[in-house]
């Protein structure tokens, strides 16, 4: 008997044991459940997390990018805007006073003086909580200033020549002075450069030619005292472009032999100042010139070339033309040659006046020569400038040496072919393809050496 109740509670016990065992799976089960149920609701927060920064940081973004361009507009656009237009009303009031001759020309003049001294005292005023505002309108009252001055000479002879000089020359310097104390650019720009635009809005009643380059000589010396100051490379660049342009202007239709002497004379002076003007900031600063700097010296020489052909009348003769070109192409080889020797990391500009040189040689020779001389010549030029590229062991010399013998070849086939004669092609073509087949066989024979010494210029 008590082996049978043994029995039952055995079996008892291992059912209970089933059940515990069912349960626990059970447990386990509802707690994987649980588990991943928390797992989507973390991942969604994260992800709402993650969607609502976003849109912060987007809305954040646009907001930045909105506060940008109007502080842009707000602080430079509108300032500037707002004193040109100023100067613009002012000129109107003055000059509707005049057509009805309702002020005196030393009251328009007063007039005008009062308008600068008003703008000035402005400016000085609001200086210390406005420093932005103020420079604007300091700008202003010496564009206003130059204006007056000129006019004041130009039109009504209040003014004698030099007094008329030192009095622009006052002014340009103050305004140098004050823009490198305010230390901004906006001053020098229509301070400095816009004073240029005065010799257009006001229609002199003389041809005084030496006031009107001395008036920009002075401004571009203001301009180079800058330029050694500061780096305000738009301020170069746009002071040269219309010095240039208005000197060659004035050559183009203005100018006759009798005014040669000072032609030559302003000419110079603008060119060196602009030079000084483009390496000023690398000098004092020791460093390389800068792809901005590179158009400077190119549009300065460029200049300088034209107005040579201006002042020697090339245009109506080749000699002259031809005179022109071949001093060029020897001032623009002297300078390649002092800047190896003087200034030889700037590879690019002395690589720069050699192409201006060769350049100018070719023209020369095709100014001068005609026929099969140019031809034989711009080969002759060709062989001399790739024999100088392998002494140099440089490779732009070799290029532009191919270049120029292909350039001779497309001109002898589709202009000297019509013209020569049967002999004239014969030596023409023969030199060239000579030429040619000996070029290829160098590079054949020294192509390891060559492109291992560009290998290990690299």
């Amino acid at each position: 008997m008590a082996l049978d109740e043994h029995e039952d509670l055995q079996q008892q016990l291992n059912e209970l044991t089933q059940q515990l065992q069912i349960i626990q799976q059970k447990v386990l089960q509802l707690q994987q459940q649980l588990n991943s149920i928390d797992s989507e609701n973390n991942s969604t927060k994260k992800s709402n997390t993650k969607t609502a920064t976003r849109i912060s940081s987007e809305s954040k973004k646009s907001s930045f990018e909105h506060s940008a361009l109007e502080n842009f507009i707000g602080l430079k656009i509108i300032n500037l805007v707002g004193i040109i237009v100023l100067l613009i009303g002012i000129s109107i009031g003055v000059k509707y006073a005049i057509d009805k001759n309702l002020i005196t020309p030393l009251a328009r003049i007063i007039f005008a003086y009062a308008a600068s001294a008003g703008l000035f005292i402005l400016s000085f005023i609001l200086r210390k909580n406005y420093e932005g505002f103020s420079a604007i309108l300091f700008s202003g009252a010496m564009a206003s200033a130059y204006f007056t001055t000129y006019g004041a000479f130009t039109y009504y002879n209040l003014f004698s020549q030099g007094l008329c000089f030192i009095i622009m020359a006052i002014i340009a310097v103050y305004t140098a002075i004050k823009s490198l104390e305010y230390n901004r650019q906006e001053i020098a720009i229509p301070g400095m450069v816009g004073a240029y635009a005065i010799p257009l809005l006001i229609s002199s009643n003389h041809e005084n030619y030496v006031l009107l380059f001395s008036y920009i000589l002075v401004m571009n010396a203001g301009i180079l005292f800058i330029s050694f100051k500061r780096s305000w490379k738009v301020l170069n660049l746009l002071a040269l472009i219309i010095t240039w342009c208005f000197f060659i202007g004035w050559l183009f239709f203005k100018y006759n032999n009798a005014n040669r002497f000072y032609a030559l004379v302003f000419m110079t002076i603008y060119y060196v100042l602009f030079l000084l003007s483009a390496f000023a900031f690398s000098i004092t600063r020791k460093i390389r010139l800068d792809r901005r700097q590179l158009l400077h010296v190119l549009i300065n020489n460029f200049a300088l070339y034209v107005s040579l052909l201006s002042i020697f009348n090339a245009s109506s003769s080749d000699a002259n033309a031809a005179m022109v070109s071949a001093g060029c192409g020897i001032f623009f080889l002297v300078l390649a040659i002092a800047g190896n020797s003087f200034f030889h990391e700037e590879k690019m500009l002395n690589r720069m006046h050699y192409t201006e040189s060769l350049a100018l040689s070719v023209l020369f020779v095709s100014i001068e020569y005609s026929g099969l001389m140019i031809t034989m010549l711009w080969t002759l030029i060709a062989v001399i400038v790739f024999t100088l590229g392998i002494i140099t062991k440089t490779t732009w010399p070799r290029l532009a040496a191919i270049l120029l013998l292909g350039f001779t070849l497309l001109k002898l086939i589709l202009l000297d072919s019509i013209s020569f004669t049967a002999i004239q092609k014969i030596i023409a073509y023969i030199t060239i393809g000579t030429l040619l087949l000996i070029l290829s066989f160098f590079y054949q024979k020294f192509k390891q050496v060559l492109f291992a010494d560009e290998e290990n210029k690299k």
